[in-house]
């Protein structure tokens, strides 16, 4: 008999925990779940003596689960596992459960939860040492502090003063559990609601060639829209082909727009999980790990990707391949704003005439559009005029050619927080308050990482 058990629609998180328990651990998987929660009983076998729920499972299907785990098995430890979020406090006051794990919790965090409710049920009765025989790991030790912790409900601590065992082993057992339900301080990566009655926007970044600097115009826009909406930017890296998102920003992103994009990241759980985080506070959905990767995603999981990812930031900002591609096309119908990215050059320039004329009669010029002439130089041999002639608009930004552009992205630092007096800077800043009026420079903050950088 297996004493622990896993009901969860994560093929990654399944993968993990049998690396960790072995072969005592039984994996139901939760698509069973569509034939309801019979479905899943009735693949228990024996008495599991630890279930761990999810990820990826939502409440009414976690709470028909405990319903039937406890009834059938009164005795059984129940944690659920789930990230930490706004409603987790509901969660535990509603659901009768033992701890819950987050699933980002490192493997020492989750062996240490689960060896500690395996003591605990033994204290109480409720289990046999010999159900746990063989050791679940090496000792850990003690979890660092920057682990995510585990939490545990005030109904199970409850429990334990209840049970007539020796008082100093109940003491130090509730002096463990108490630990693991001693959250970090909330991280500068918690996802700030969407206040009431503020409009998502999403801002597709577009060039009709490449080398137009339009990743440089992404990457600015979304450090700039992030100093006064912190944590509620994202910037996805939809150049499928060779997008460099995370390079030029010194990223190591362990999950990609493959997995934003899939058909599992309709739960919120898994897609927050496909984004990576940057010290200026906003997220970056990283590019495809290879051009190949990057065909396989269709242009209409795109445009879902969008819709989702809007319901919980407030600027969603998006890097286009280069041209009018199925992909972009599908991205301009889901965005309320566009930036077109031109130089000076007559081709690139003809090229972005071109463009509106295509977009004037599919009707897919976004509602704000706004035309960035950059790497402006007065040796071109053309004027601001003669490009609007030619691309039949007006320029809203010019931003003049800079090799500080080329230092900031060797250093990985957005440009606006590499040099605020570089002209191509204050030029990106004023299309940053196009968007946004109050995202004013914060020269002191901008100022101590510049120093920062230079002093690694």
């Amino acid at each position: 008999m297996n004493p622990f058990l896993l009901v969860s629609r994560s093929a990654e998180y399944e993968s993990r925990l049998r690396a960790l328990l072995g072969g005592r651990l039984t994996v139901i998987t939760g698509e069973f779940l569509t034939f309801g929660v019979d479905a899943v009983m009735e693949r228990v076998e024996g008495t599991p003596r630890i279930a761990l729920l999810g990820p990826v499972l939502n409440f009414e299907e976690t709470r028909g689960l405990l319903k039937e785990l406890t009834e059938r098995h009164p005795d059984i430890g129940l944690v659920v596992v789930r990230e930490q979020r706004s409603d987790l406090e509901d969660w535990v006051d509603e659901l009768s459960l033992h701890a819950v794990l987050s699933p980002l919790a490192t493997d020492e965090t989750t062996i240490e939860l689960i060896r500690r409710l395996s003591a605990w049920l033994v204290v109480n009765g409720r289990a046999d040492e010999q159900d746990f025989a063989m050791p679940i790991e090496e000792e850990t030790g003690e979890a660092s502090d920057d682990l995510l912790a585990a939490l545990v409900s005030g109904a199970a601590a409850q429990t334990i003063s209840d049970v007539d065992v020796d008082e100093d082993l109940v003491l130090e057992l509730e002096r463990d559990l108490d630990s693991l339900t001693q959250t970090e301080p909330e991280q500068e990566w918690e996802f700030p609601p969407l206040e009431s009655g503020v409009r998502s926007e999403a801002i597709a970044v577009v060039a009709p060639k490449g080398g137009q600097g339009k990743t440089t115009i992404a990457i600015n826009l979304a450090t700039g829209l992030a100093e006064i909406a912190p944590n509620s930017v994202v910037l996805v890296d939809a150049d499928l082909q060779f997008g460099d998102i995370t390079a030029a920003l010194g990223l190591t992103p362990e999950r990609t727009i493959v997995e934003a994009a899939g058909a599992a990241a309709a739960d919120e759980l898994v897609l927050k999980t496909a984004l990576t985080h940057h010290a200026d506070g906003f997220f970056v959905v990283a590019s495809a790990p290879s051009p190949e990767a990057g065909d396989a995603i269709a242009a209409a999981a795109l445009a879902v990707l969008i819709g989702r990812l809007r319901t919980t930031f407030r600027y969603v900002i998006v890097d286009t391949t280069p041209g009018l591609g199925e992909h972009t096309l599908a991205l301009l119908e889901n965005v309320t704003d566009a930036i077109f990215v031109t130089n000076m050059s007559v081709p690139s320039l003809r090229a972005m005439r071109t463009e509106f004329e295509l977009l004037r009669r599919l009707a897919l010029t976004p509602a704000n559009r706004h035309i960035i002439l950059n790497q402006t130089d007065r040796q071109s041999g053309l004027t601001t005029r003669d490009v609007e002639n030619i691309i039949g608009a007006p320029v809203d930004v010019e931003v003049p050619r800079s090799s500080a552009v080329l230092l900031a992205s060797n250093r990985g630092v957005p440009l606006i927080h590499d040099d605020v007096r570089d002209p191509a800077s204050k030029a990106i800043r004023s299309l940053v308050m196009r968007i946004a009026p109050d995202a004013q420079p914060k020269r002191a903050r901008i100022h101590r990482r510049r120093r920062s950088n230079e002093s690694e």
